[in-house]
């Protein structure tokens, strides 16, 4: 890929970064009632996560777009790999803070009376662990194109596969946020959830994969 369009695509993954940081920031702590002490971990965790899922949609829907007659951000290959590699990275990070703070206090719908995992953090957690090791296998298959594996390759490459990933995706932001996304009254700030707006970019990923991805397993 040229110099150029490299700095095309790392000029993406930082006005992504910082449009998602932005109204993670303005959201809770500007408008909203989240103290600011806790920027460095919880705001930036909604912003990280924000982030990578527009990385990662818009990587799985370069081709599709293509195919349906969008071509202003084929750049080939290697900009879906960038874009879905840092997506990954930013997922990864997502998972790691969200360890960090992983108690009642920030996420009470997680937790039952007793702290034990309720219901609704049972299935959000592990719908998006679910997403988390098919997107690591996804990501594997960029870097290994062996004939002993082309099976396994083509069976992860599919469309199927990949629109079972944005399931997923999807199902875990509906755990994570859909008893608010109804009730605007509840909005931090009067803005849409960050889960909300999460699962609106993943539908979208998810129809143009739908009418724009042929069934054949390539990445």
């Amino acid at each position: 890929m040229e110099e150029s369009v490299q700095r095309k695509y790392l000029k993406i993954i930082w006005i992504v970064l910082i449009i998602s940081m932005g109204y993670a920031v303005l959201r809770y702590n500007v408008v909203g009632t989240v103290a600011w002490k806790d920027v460095p971990i919880f705001i930036l965790n909604k912003g990280v996560s924000l982030a990578a899922i527009v990385l990662l949609t818009l990587s799985f829907t370069i081709r599709p777009l293509t195919h349906l007659g969008i071509r202003a951000l084929n750049f080939g290959l290697e900009s879906r790999k960038i874009l879905g590699i840092s997506g990954l990275l930013l997922t990864i990070f997502h998972v790691l803070l969200s360890f960090l703070i992983f108690n009642p206090h920030y996420y009470p719908k997680f937790f039952d009376s007793d702290n034990t995992l309720s219901v609704v953090g049972n299935f959000s957690l592990l719908a998006g662990m679910a997403s988390f090791m098919i997107l690591g296998l996804y990501h594997w298959c960029f870097r290994n194109r062996s004939k002993n594996k082309e099976l396994l390759i083509n069976i992860i490459t599919s469309k199927e596969f990949l629109l079972g990933l944005l399931f997923m995706l999807g199902t875990h932001l509906v755990f994570m946020g859909y008893s608010t996304w109804t009730s605007p009254s509840k909005w931090q700030g009067s803005l849409p959830p960050i889960s909300l707006i999460s699962f609106v970019v993943v539908l979208f990923g998810f129809v143009i994969n739908v009418f724009g991805r042929t069934s054949v397993g390539k990445v």
